[in-house]
């Protein structure tokens, strides 16, 4: 096994847990620590220590500049971030099964109607919407 520091995801590992850091932590505010965003998002989704997430925290800046990340492995990170500083793990977890419940009801109702259309973002969202609106109590506008 190759040390870290030789790793070719190294540096997308450094700049995903420099970013999700950053997003969930406040100074000041307690509830927003470092320790408590490594143990509820960083050591379950990448499995690396506390040291090394330390070790991370530290590295360059210019890294987030250098290596950037597409939208969609930004957002599958802003999400759980997000849950986890604004819910009760209970009330994330389910969030993210009504969410992936809509998600799942939306592509398949598309591709249902148009087999071999191509999703765009426009469709998707209007499914998406319709697929909230049923499950909702709330009015979704």
């Amino acid at each position: 096994m190759k040390k870290d520091n030789e790793n070719p995801y190294r540096l997308y590992r450094v700049v995903s847990v420099k970013k999700i850091d950053r997003w969930f932590f406040e100074k000041h505010d307690h509830r927003r620590t470092h320790t408590k965003i490594y143990h509820s998002i960083i050591r379950p989704k990448f499995g690396i220590c506390e040291n090394t997430f330390l070790d991370y925290r530290h590295e360059s800046d210019e890294l987030l500049e250098l290596f950037r990340q597409s939208v969609n492995v930004e957002f599958s990170m802003w999400l759980p971030t997000m849950e986890a500083k604004y819910m009760s793990p209970v009330e994330a977890d389910r969030f993210s099964l009504m969410l992936w419940d809509a998600f799942d009801t939306a592509f398949k109702r598309i591709h249902n109607k148009e087999s071999a259309c191509r999703i765009d973002a426009e469709k998707l969202l209007k499914h998406l919407i319709i697929c909230l609106e049923e499950k909702s109590p709330a009015e979704v506008r």
